[in-house]
């Protein structure tokens, strides 16, 4: 079923022109001429007309004054409106913005870790799990995963240690595309209940999962278990709002939220939140906003298949269709090119951009991959992939790469 903003994710809706000025973090902006990034997961798409005239009628009175610390009472309560609608139990005393997700796993880092403490960490993950408890002076202990094995608590349980204080999930998973279900989340609370570690679930992926699958957010679990842990969320992924830096921490314990803003930077205004990205934020989660997330889901829906069937022709390749995410982590064949060496042939011989799966990104489980981002249009995705493939072709055999680890099983 479509509705009116379906017309917003045709080819010819991509800004390019202002892309290539705008773009940044490996993407339009930081490219050659001519180059295709596949890269950030930031879409090509601009935001909802309901988030783009919030910012115009805010920002037509030019009174731009400070806003609370941890945030303006309006955005606390669409989050938590918004949060209640997905099962969690959690009022606007539990929300608190903060100016970015990256910035809310680097604030609970500090907030549950003292240096030396150990902080579980997916591998592999992006790196910004291991980089917010290392600014934290912890130390991350990395649980290898993969995209659809049942999660192995023996494992988990030989990673604890007297010094374990704090599990990091990211769910959805970012780059495996995974999604996960409720018993599976259960399970992990229980486990670090009984053991006394927080739990925190980075949850930005959240508004992009795919039919038949669903999301479950850690705030909509039994009460005890919600309660030992905190969500982070952020607005560059679902509704295209990088730039703004904008997000929030949010917990189902209002009095814990109360203590971790104290403690936090923002009363200073060392740290703190653009009040205008607030209103933006607060305008994604209208009703207007979440049609035009619903238009977007069946854009990257049709994207991810057309992504997954055209390199699905490709040989050598390891292929899944992801539950959620608008990335594909892309298994490659053993070959005598290193990853980084062939993601540089590609960007410079043929005219696209891809992200290695290198350590730098998403750690050592990450070798022999390449993450692709479909959130473009279906022309530009199509090239793009294209360009992909003859890079992939055009390598003779002699420099058919391998980065000294067998392919990822299937």
């Amino acid at each position: 079923m479509s509705n009116p903003y379906d017309t917003l994710f045709q080819d010819d809706a991509v800004p390019l022109s202002l892309l290539r000025q705008r773009a940044h973090n490996l993407r339009w902006a930081e490219q050659p001429e001519g180059v295709i990034p596949l890269t950030a997961a930031d879409p090509d798409f601009p935001a909802a007309p309901v988030i783009r005239q919030a910012l115009a009628d805010h920002a037509s009175s030019g009174v731009f004054s400070y806003g609370p610390p941890g945030g303006l009472t309006t955005f606390r309560e669409a989050v938590a409106g918004y949060l209640r609608q997905r099962g969690a139990a959690i009022t606007a005393e539990g929300v608190i913005a903060v100016n970015s997700a990256a910035a809310g796993l680097a604030m609970l880092a500090r907030h549950w870790l003292a240096p030396g403490d150990e902080a579980i960490v997916w591998d592999p993950v992006d790196f910004l799990f291991a980089h917010s408890v290392r600014l934290a002076g912890g130390v991350p202990v990395l649980w290898s995963i993969d995209r659809q094995a049942p999660l192995d608590l023996e494992i988990l349980e030989s990673l604890v240690t007297e010094r374990t204080r704090l599990l990091c999930l990211c769910n959805p998973h970012n780059p495996l595309g995974r999604c996960f279900s409720r018993e599976e989340l259960e399970t992990i609370g229980r486990f670090c209940l009984e053991r006394g570690i927080r739990v925190l679930s980075d949850e930005i992926w959240s508004e992009v999962v795919y039919p038949p699958h669903t999301f479950t957010s850690w705030l909509a679990l039994e009460p005890e278990i919600a309660r030992n842990g905190a969500v982070v969320h952020g607005f560059s992924k679902g509704f295209a709002l990088a730039g703004l830096r904008v997000g929030y921490v949010a917990m189902a314990d209002p009095e814990q939220a109360a203590r971790l803003l104290r403690q936090s930077e923002l009363p200073s205004t060392v740290d703190g939140v653009s009040t205008l990205s607030q209103v933006a934020a607060q305008a994604a989660y209208s009703t207007e906003g979440l049609a035009w997330l619903a238009a977007f889901l069946r854009h990257l829906r049709a994207r991810r298949d057309q992504a997954v069937a055209r390199l699905q022709t490709i040989p050598g390749l390891e292929v899944r269709t992801p539950a959620a995410t608008y990335v594909l982590f892309v298994g490659l064949p053993a070959m005598a090119e290193t990853v980084e060496d062939l993601v540089e042939r590609l960007r410079r011989e043929h005219g696209v951009a891809v992200v290695p799966g290198s350590p730098r990104w998403f750690g050592p489980g990450a070798q022999g991959h390449v993450r692709l981002c479909f959130a473009t249009s279906a022309a530009l995705l199509e090239e793009g992939l294209s360009r992909f493939a003859a890079g992939l072709a055009a390598a003779p055999p002699s420099r058919r790469f391998s980065d000294g680890h067998p392919p990822a099983p299937a």
